[in-house]
């Protein structure tokens, strides 16, 4: 049977003042983010004053992680409704469960209802070939921490997505980032989400910003951004149905520029055009996935 103790890689410090809840392996094929945190966490045992707040390290969707991947039966990161928190029928689905239990430690073993003194950063990969990027939930507070960290940040991205962590936990005024560290699997990812989990540490108050772990992941992140956009908004969404039928062309990438009518994808043996101009986002390269891809614009 799934238990809480099992999503749990690591709880830091003893004031409950403040909480930091940082997330790897939400999608169970997504492992850089958990590596990530297993790379952080020997040095940050080393420097955190246990005075500093709270920081718990979690593991995601349990059953897939074991797995490999992306989900079991359905996607973890689109559960996170009180239709499907709240419906115990659908206890015989590994996904729903991981939803409950990690729900139940979020909510009443770690925030305990005071939202507003915790964050929540989800670490993620995707299956382009390049690019890194934050998300903000839908409240201000979440919008000035992802522009803090120096890399692109995409608004309204969080609204369109229903049943996301991100969106359920913003709605409850925590301040709530996704952060997109690169393609799944590659060292390159494991490396800038470490740069995103000391940033973010620092950001919040858990840590010295003068750290020079802390120095060394904000100059790494500026560094990779600095060609690309840094302030966007959604402007489509390209939801699938059903990814069996869907299949993107190949070479595109996170922030390659589409004009209006360029040939994107195949879906049920139609072509599908650019709807817009703007930039390419999380375009889809798996056998999993809810989304084909998106489009944004700069801000």
């Amino acid at each position: 049977m799934e238990t809480k103790k099992a999503h749990i890689i690591e709880k830091l410090g003893k004031n409950p003042s403040k909480k930091m809840i940082i997330l790897g392996g939400m999608h169970g094929n997504e492992i850089n983010g958990i590596e990530a945190i297993e790379e952080v966490l020997p040095r940050l045992k080393e420097i955190f004053d246990e005075n500093n707040g709270e920081i718990w390290f979690l593991r995601g969707n349990e059953p897939a992680l074991k797995a490999g991947e992306r989900f079991v039966e359905k996607d973890l990161n689109r559960l996170w409704l009180d239709e499907h928190i709240y419906n115990k029928e659908d206890d015989s689905i590994a996904d729903f469960k991981s939803l409950r239990v990690l729900h139940d430690l979020i909510i009443n073993d770690i925030c305990q209802g005071l939202f507003e003194n915790c964050y929540f950063l989800d670490l993620h990969t995707f299956s382009a070939p390049s690019g890194i990027f934050a998300i903000p939930a839908a409240n201000d507070k979440s919008l000035e921490f992802a522009r803090s960290f120096g890399v692109p940040f995409i608004e309204r991205l969080s609204d369109s997505l229903p049943g996301t962590a991100l969106s359920y936990f913003g709605r409850k005024g925590m301040t709530s980032v996704v952060f997109e560290g690169g393609t799944h699997y590659s060292p390159e990812a494991t490396r800038n989400l470490v740069a995103g989990i000391w940033h973010a540490l620092a950001q919040a108050g858990f840590i010295d910003e003068k750290l020079q772990e802390v120095k060394q992941s904000r100059k790494l992140l500026i560094d990779i951004s600095k060609d690309l956009p840094h302030h966007l908004e959604l402007t489509y969404r390209h939801k699938l149905d059903d990814y069996q039928n869907f299949k993107m062309n190949p070479g595109f990438y996170n922030f390659k520029p589409v004009k209006k009518s360029d040939n994107l994808a195949v879906q049920n043996k139609e072509i599908i055009l650019s709807p817009d101009s703007g930039f390419m986002l999380m375009p889809l390269y798996q056998k999993k996935g809810s989304d084909g891809f998106f489009i944004v614009k700069e801000k």
